[in-house]
């Protein structure tokens, strides 16, 4: 993985991963260790994939009573992996009730 990041700067293409997971180490130690721990003048973006909401990859469960993981999903990717471009999953109903009134502009 690391050549593939490392080619990816060399050729000037932005860089990526899915599963925005900062609670897994499964995660942490493969592409967002990429991510974090190198400088790179490609853009970097991350994808935050269904389940990543509730802390799970591919999830499709509905979890009605939960914390919303959005602030510390965006804080982590913005300032830790200084990722530029998020994409979030428009997964029911976190989407709407957890991602968009936290980016709402008073």
């Amino acid at each position: 993985m690391r050549s593939i990041y490392q080619y990816g700067e060399h050729i000037g293409v932005g860089l990526g991963a899915p599963d925005l997971m900062f609670q897994r180490k499964a995660q942490l130690n493969h592409a967002l260790a990429m991510m974090h721990e190198h400088t790179y003048h490609a853009p970097l973006g991350i994808a935050v994939q269904d389940g990543n909401y509730i802390g799970q990859t591919g999830s499709n469960e509905v979890v009605a009573e939960r914390e919303n993981l959005v602030p510390m999903l965006h804080a982590f990717a913005k300032d830790f992996l200084k990722v530029k471009y998020m994409f979030w999953v428009n997964q029911k109903p976190y989407f709407e009730q957890d991602v968009l009134p936290c980016f709402v502009s008073e």
